[in-house]
């Protein structure tokens, strides 16, 4: 049987049909990537020979389109093939005529939505529709309806070169589909005009990047206002508030967006690579990863290093170029990054405002990345080339607060801008650019995009494109519109949400739209503005704004198609999806959401507790004692019982009205309560007393009984205790107070933290509780321990000895040691702590007091562990550093005097250390103060109430022990020295003289041997342990740096200084300056400028021949007297470099003596005299050499 010959052409048909449907799939990877770019390649529809269209995309894809130019509705391209010269292309689109045109325009007006989205690159299939009411073709349904010419000798149409130009043109119309109706001859932006509706091209724009910078002002600040805004570089960010946005970020991409022409779906391959650097981002902000560890390959040359009074400079120029530099020295920005990461936060404030600034802004940049806080910009440099640039996601409101908190902190010329102008300092958007800067170069050391791809190139790795090639000029306003919606709330039309509660329980939404740049405008609902004739001119920029989110909240979509007559009012049911995807979404964008007050705050139940005391018969209650506990169900502020909350929940899950408020909880979260509550689990009794000081359990509000509010009032309300009649001290009021804070906390059986600034006196406040035990009959079956560096055991014996000589004090110290039962005070150091603490532990301690508690910061190193190993009814730390800074040591501490107060190492890490120190959590550090507040005391030099407490000078002895090599050098020179003075008849006036000399020999030797054996000796045993004052010296400075004070330094001896800037440099770091004699003019007041200015140099050391007088050192809160004249006049002049006119600050003066030797004995004499009319200030130390030699033996023995 014969085939008829419609059957052949019917399969050849039906197989040239699925074939170009088979290619059309396949190019739509590169090609027609948008419904309307599909379209367009319908011209390439019902060709005779298919293999021209695979072919016409390898000549598109691969760059054989060497030109290509539009103008109006004729298509002009030059194609390379096989010959030589490149074939030459003319495609013509037929024009619409302009009567229809005219017809066609109107009725897209009468649908704001559709414009709206067309405005944003996108086009609404509903045009199809309307063109189809008036037969305009605005796509071509194959290649017929367009006039094809092509010069190669191919003889089909369309050939190769032909489809390729078709394929170049529908990339160009994927991204920018106004092209859609130039290529007919209709402008729509410009014959919209022409109706009234003005349409600002800057919306729709790539903008320059010159616009971030502003304009060229040509202004610096003045030195005046410099130095006022000095401070506020050192305020912190609390980084606490941003939260995880990265999912909300990458819900605003469109799908498979236009612009990619590489195969596959871009915006898949960009959340691979945005979520990746979001993650190791997070590892650096969690202080799991450093950044210095992280940006290690850097190479940062040795002699370029990141001094304290270093200042740093970044200029940002018009055309994205940014210069750094480090006191004039280049640097590429993450080697700035690597040096300024490193710096501890505790440590900014001794470096320059620009150090301590950019600090912030690095570490911001870090937690928006973190919390994928961040988006990419699209912009130009030239008129021909674009850039991208990450900068922070501005359409989150606590994005917004931390660039303006940020805003506030950077000195006005960080950074600098510059265009052709010039340079200025002070401009807009610092703080934006600035991170952009930041948040850029991490996004490049972070990513790790394949190679090869343009696209991921450009978003991850940076560079400067054209987008000049043929079907690319569009690709650019393709990644605009794709990430036009990050920037929504930076329009001129800010859409607003309004949410009204209805009596019955309805929810009424209204939109509204304010104008940034016309107060006049007002508020306007958005449903007047689509339909009043008023506002047809704005109708469609405030459009383009809502256009964002129709895609996301089907609500306002059909408001839209309705022209807003129908109001939008959904039931509770109908609320919940809008409350949980679409109000998140609202939020994230910036806009302003007007809430009703009962859904400002959507409540989610939490397990919870009530506290209250415990029934006792005993007058003193144990903490183990205080509290009992029952369990509650916590709804915001209100705490309800469990019966209760079932009972309400009855009624459904979801979405339901409490009281004023609403309640939200699912099946799961209702489960998971459940079984909280129904856990064998209960708190332990520290973590009761941490929820009743909190207010909180986990997090939940906790309520508290009458009983309970009375006992916490008591416990943080000091009353006061009378002062021991034995003590041999005038209590200043502030330390009254701290006295009777001790007292009452060792009633409740709590220890204590007494962290008041040096000088205040946290000793004598010891000494007076001490003396109170005694005086209460607590002292005799129980001793005092006292635990302190070995620089102040002579300090802490001292003390005793003269304000509670009745007090028995004992050192416990030295190779023959041993506790004898008569001391009611031993005084030992760590050291002999760690070495006896199983002997120590076997006696019964009534009070175990700690000085310089950072000493046991480590609780895991064997000086820690050996202090809490021994028992003791009550326990005292004292400190002088703020140790509320360091949260670990805090914790240390904390745990020392009350075990258990502050949870274990890891759920403190958690609750507290991570919160506070690393994402700078004010409420969280709000919360560790409310419970650490009664057990905690730190007043400070500046306090008012303390200083009208305190003289403006006060002076402190501070005593140093021998060490045992300065005991054997000591005794063997005062030997030898006093054998040869007893030697000498003292009634011969020639003996007498070399006497006297024999004497001040002797005075200048021991001197120096309790300076330093080092400086008696001039050997190179130059270690610091070997003295004793030098250890002290440790003790005081370690103080001083941590409170951030100032100090001076003086010794009589310049060897002792150059010592001691030596031993200073070993120990802290620091390399201070050393005032003396040899000194030029010019180098002595270098050093003093430094001194009174910078903040970095803090301690300074001086010749007291050279500073003694004439100097203006009032930058110093503290003045240490080393080695000491003993000449009160002398000793008074070098004091009052610090406390003279100009001096803000209370001055304390430390004089260092060493116990049990010649320098105790002869300041004794000297201050019993002090006050003697007859006393010869003037004749300095010659006074000793008159003395008998009985005198000379008591003075001098040990």
């Amino acid at each position: 049987m014969a085939v008829p010959d419609y059957f052949y052409k019917l399969t050849l048909y039906n197989s040239l049909v699925l074939n170009f449907v088979k290619i059309q799939k396949n190019m739509s990877k590169y090609f027609g990537k948008t419904w309307w770019g599909e379209h367009w390649l319908q011209s390439l529809s019902n060709i005779d020979y298919s293999n021209r269209l695979p072919r016409g995309s390898r000549y598109a894809r691969r760059g054989a389109v060497e030109s290509l130019d539009i103008e109006e509705n004729i298509i002009l391209a030059k194609v390379a093939g096989s010959r030589p010269d490149p074939y030459e292309v003319k495609i013509s689109v037929p024009l619409f005529d302009d009567g229809i045109k005219k017809q066609f325009v109107e009725e897209l007006t009468r649908h704001p939505e559709i414009l709206s989205k067309l405005l944003n690159r996108k086009l609404d299939p509903r045009v199809l529709d309307i063109s189809r009411e008036f037969n305009l073709a605005v796509f071509p349904t194959s290649w017929e309806d367009l006039e094809m010419n092509c010069s190669c000798p191919d003889w089909a149409v369309p050939c190769k070169h032909l489809a390729a130009v078709i394929y170049k043109v529908c990339a160009e119309i994927d991204n920018n589909p106004f092209l859609v109706f130039e290529l007919h001859g209709l402008d729509l932006l410009s014959v919209l005009g022409d109706y009234g509706i003005q349409v600002d091209r800057r919306s729709i724009e790539i903008p320059f990047f010159s616009e971030n910078l502003g304009e060229y002002s040509g202004e610096y600040p003045d030195e005046e206002d410099s130095n006022r805004d000095t401070e506020k570089a050192y305020r912190k960010i609390e980084f606490s508030g941003l939260r995880p946005v990265s999912d909300e970020i990458l819900a605003l991409l469109a799908e498979d967006p236009p612009f990619y022409n590489y195969g596959g779906d871009f915006k898949k391959k960009f959340t691979t690579e945005f979520k990746k650097v979001g993650r190791r981002a997070r590892k650096i902000a969690e202080g799991k990863v450093s950044i210095e560890d992280e940006l290690e390959h850097f190479a940062v040359p040795d002699e370029v290093k990141i001094s304290e009074d270093c200042q740093i400079e970044v200029i940002l120029t018009s055309d994205y170029y940014l210069e750094v530099r480090l006191n004039e020295e280049q640097l590429a920005l993450p080697e700035l990054m690597q040096m300024v990461g490193k710096i501890p936060s505790r440590f900014l404030f001794d470096y320059a405002p620009t150090t301590a600034a950019m600090h912030t802004a690095l570490y911001s940049s870090i937690h928006l990345l973190a919390n994928g806080a961040v988006v990419p910009e699209i912009f130009r440099i030239s008129e021909s080339t674009y850039s991208i640039r990450w900068v922070p996601a501005l359409l989150s409101r606590e994005v917004q607060t931390l660039v303006e908190q940020l805003d506030n902190i950077l000195p006005p010329e960080l950074p600098e801008y510059e265009d052709q102008e010039g340079s200025w300092a002070g401009g807009e958007k610092r703080a934006y650019n600035l991170l952009g800067q930041l948040i850029t170069e991490w996004v490049y050391l972070l990513s790790d995009p394949p190679v090869g791809d343009l696209f991921l190139e450009i978003f991850f790795e940076g560079g400067i494109t054209g987008f000049g090639r043929p079907g690319e000029t569009a690709l650019s306003g393709g990644i605009h519109a794709w990430l036009s919606g990050f920037f929504i709330s930076s329009g001129r039309y800010v859409p607003q949400l309004k949410v009204t509660e209805t009596p019955e329980d309805k929810f009424h939404i209204e939109w509204l739209v304010s104008d940034r740049r016309d107060d006049a405008f007002g508020t306007q609902p958005l449903g007047r503005i689509l339909q009043e004739e008023e506002f047809v001119k704005v109708r469609y920029d405030v459009l383009k704004s809502f256009a964002h989110l129709v895609d996301s909240i089907p609500q306002l979509n059909e408001f839209l198609r309705e022209n807003g007559k129908r109001d939008i009012v959904l039931t509770l049911s109908d609320f919940e999806p809008f409350l949980l995807k679409s109000i998140p979404l609202i939020k994230l964008l910036g806009i302003n959401l007007m809430l009703p007050k009962s859904m400002e705050n959507i409540l989610k139940p939490k397990a919870s507790i009530i506290v209250d005391v415990a029934e006792s018969n005993k007058s003193v209650i144990s903490v183990d004692e205080m509290f009992r506990f029952d369990w509650r169900v916590a709804l915001g502020d209100e705490v309800i019982d469990p019966g209760e909350f079932e009972k309400l929940m009855s009624r459904s899950t979801g979405l339901l009205k409490f009281k004023s408020n609403y309640i939200y909880a699912d099946s799961e979260d209702l489960k998971k309560l459940g079984k909280h509550l129904s856990a064998s689990r209960k708190p332990s009794r520290m973590q009761l007393l941490r929820s009743a000081l909190s207010g909180e359990y986990e997090g939940a509000r906790v309520k508290l009984t009458k009983n309970t509010e009375k006992l916490l009032e008591e416990m943080r309300t000091v009353r006061k205790v009378p002062v021991p009649d034995g003590l041999n001290a005038q209590l200043r009021p502030y330390q009254k107070r701290g006295y009777s804070w001790l007292v009452q906390n060792s009633r409740f059986g709590f220890g204590s933290i007494l962290a008041d600034d040096m000088g205040l006196g946290k000793t004598i406040q010891v000494i007076a509780t001490i003396l109170r035990f005694k005086e209460m009959g607590s002292l005799g079956k129980y001793k005092v321990l006292v635990i302190c560096p070995t620089g102040l055991l002579s300090n802490w014996k001292s003390e005793f000895d003269k304000f509670a000589p009745q007090i028995k004090a004992e050192i416990y110290h030295g190779p023959n040691r041993a506790v004898s039962d008569e001391p009611e005070v031993v005084i030992t150091s760590y050291g002999v702590v760690r070495s006896d603490a199983n002997k120590l532990a076997k006696l019964k301690w009534i009070l175990q007091v700690i000085d310089e508690a950072q000493n046991v910061k480590n609780p895991k190193a064997g000086q820690s562990k050996a202090v809490n190993s021994i028992p003791a009814k009550n326990r005292i730390a004292l400190s002088g550093t703020p140790v509320e800074n360091r949260l670990s040591e805090l914790w240390s501490i904390a745990n020392f005097c009350n075990k258990g107060l502050l949870g274990p190492p890891p759920k403190f890490k958690n609750e507290f250390s991570k919160p506070i120190e690393l994402y700078n959590d004010f409420s969280v550090a709000e919360k560790l103060k409310r419970i650490t507040g009664p057990f905690l005391m730190r007043r400070l030099k500046t306090d008012k109430r303390i200083i009208s407490d305190l003289p403006d000078k006060v002076e402190l002895n501070s005593y140093a022990q021998l060490s045992p090599d300065q005991v054997s050098l000591y005794r063997a020179t005062l030997d030898k020295a006093l054998a040869d003075i007893n030697k000498l008849d003292a009634t011969d006036n020639r003996q007498l003289f070399h006497r006297k000399s024999l004497v001040l020999q002797l005075i200048l030797a021991l001197k120096q041997i309790c300076n330093h054996p080092a400086q008696f000796l001039k050997n190179k045993e130059t270690k610091a342990e070997l003295s004793g004052k030098v250890l002290l010296l440790f003790e005081k400075l370690e103080t001083i740096i941590e409170n951030r004070e100032k100090v001076l330094i003086f010794t009589q001896f310049r060897e002792m200084g150059k010592l001691l800037k030596t031993f200073i440099a070993q120990k802290f770091g620091a390399n201070p300056m050393f005032y003396h004699g040899g000194l030029s003019v010019d180098e002595r007041q270098t050093m003093i400028e430094r001194f009174q200015h910078n903040r970095q140099d803090r301690i300074f050391l001086l010749s007291l021949k050279a500073a003694g007088t004439g100097l203006n050192l009032t930058a110093a809160q503290h003045v240490i007297h080393f080695d000491l004249w003993w000449n009160p006049a002398v000793e008074s002049q070098a004091t009052d470099r610090a406390y003279r006119i100009g001096q803000k600050n209370n001055v304390m003066v430390h004089r260092f003596i060493t116990r049990d030797t010649f320098e105790e004995k002869i300041d004794e004499i000297i201050q019993s005299k002090k006050a003697l009319a007859d006393m010869t200030v003037s004749s300095g130390e010659n006074w000793i050499g008159s003395l008998s030699n009985s005198e000379l033996n008591s003075i001098f023995s040990m």
